[in-house]
């Protein structure tokens, strides 16, 4: 059954209404005939919609006349009708299968390279690297050897500890590990000081292993031995450990900021204007067009016309967004330059602080001139100044 429906496809068929009387006796003399008719539908007592092969067609109108149907074209279907408007649209087609072909061509390329697990590496850096080891967007994906540019990556980038490459559709994925700080570990065995890292004045010295250099309340500097690892007896051969202990000291941190009464604040006034760029394999089309603002925030969006999930073709919409400022001249009373410089001050102090040092005190002093304040702030902290250096 289904063999005869695909040959009725393939010479074309029709979809009929037949109207009578004599319905039953029309679709009989039909089978005796030895007339295929197919999906039968009955619509109401005198009315079917029925297929018939088209060659079969003519041989209905005996059949008609004898049971005094009507019979009523309604569709034509099948491959030699959609040939014919293939025919007709044939530009659109051509058109069509164009774009297909460019879009095959175009799935060999790479179009876009995600890098993923940067963490303090410049990631243009990375990018140039890959272009000259050979992974660069618009090349044929035959050309990449994946062992090739990890190595040679790895080679040029001393700084990575791995790299990986995953090619999916015109994707390509890039994973890296960059290698921690450079520092030479000591081993427990290794024989090692323990060094102050900076300023300050020991609030608590407990030492496991080695020979304390410094007593709760000295005052230190950085670079400073505060407990040895030579352990020196008399006149017994000198001894060299690894050095253990727990110091915390107190230490200080200061910054500096002005902040002038006079101001110029940008404010969005609400108005904004677009332009559009289409991009085309690095080529880029846009009407010039005159921006109508002195002063603005600008802004670009990026959206790919031919995405299809790893398949992204190098066709895309740049819509940039102009949004209008207008500059306003404000003066800032004495206790709103204070709160500013307060913000600002702790966000910069902050920087110098490592995260598990507890804050002692916290003072700023101002100082007020005619046109602006001055603050300067103070942090006292205790934390752990230790750190171990090996002994050569």
């Amino acid at each position: 059954m289904f063999i005869l429906r695909l040959w009725n496809y393939f010479c074309g068929y029709a979809i009929i209404i037949i109207k009578g009387v004599k319905i039953e006796r029309f679709i009989n003399l039909a089978v005796v005939n030895g007339i295929y008719i197919w999906d039968i539908e009955k619509i109401d007592y005198t009315t079917i919609k029925a297929k018939i092969n088209l060659k079969d067609f003519s041989r209905l109108r005996t059949i008609v006349r004898k049971t005094d149907s009507n019979i009523k074209i309604i569709e034509k279907c099948g491959v030699p009708f959609k040939m014919k408007t293939v025919k007709k649209r044939k530009w659109f087609f051509f058109g069509l299968g164009a774009l297909f072909v460019f879009l095959y061509l175009l799935s060999s390329y790479i179009w876009m390279i995600e890098i993923h697990g940067l963490k303090s590496l410049d990631e243009q850096a990375i990018i140039d690297n890959l272009n000259i080891a050979g992974l660069r967007v618009g090349i044929s994906k035959r050309r990449i050897d994946k062992r090739e540019i990890e190595n040679s990556m790895l080679i040029k980038m001393p700084d990575l500890t791995w790299i990986g490459l995953e090619i999916k559709g015109t994707k390509a994925f890039v994973t890296i590990v960059e290698k921690g700080p450079k520092q030479q570990p000591i081993g427990r065995e290794e024989p090692c000081d323990i060094v102050a890292a900076k300023n300050g004045v020991i609030e608590k010295i407990l030492v496991l292993n080695g020979d304390g250099m410094v007593k709760d309340g000295d005052t230190v500097q950085k670079g400073q031995v505060l407990v040895s690892g030579t352990i020196i007896r008399g006149n017994l051969p000198d001894r060299y450990v690894h050095s253990i202990a727990e110091i915390q000291a107190r230490t200080w941190y200061e910054e500096a900021e002005e902040i002038p009464f006079e101001q110029i604040e940008y404010k969005k006034t609400g108005k904004a204007f677009n332009t559009y760029a289409i991009e085309i394999i690095k080529k880029k089309y846009e009407r010039n067009k005159k921006i109508p603002f002195e002063e603005y925030n600008k802004s670009d969006r990026e959206i790919y016309l031919l995405n299809f999930g790893s398949y992204v073709f190098p066709i895309k919409l740049i819509i940039t967004r102009y949004e209008e400022l207008k500059p306003l001249d404000i003066r800032l009373n004495e206790d709103m330059a204070k709160a500013r410089c307060e913000e600002r001050l702790n966000a910069r102090i902050k920087l110098q602080i490592p995260e598990d040092a507890a804050i002692i005190e916290s003072k700023i002093d101002y100082f007020v001139n005619e046109k602006s304040v001055i603050g300067k702030i103070y942090v006292e902290a205790l934390e752990n100044i230790g750190t171990k250096a090996k002994i050569n």
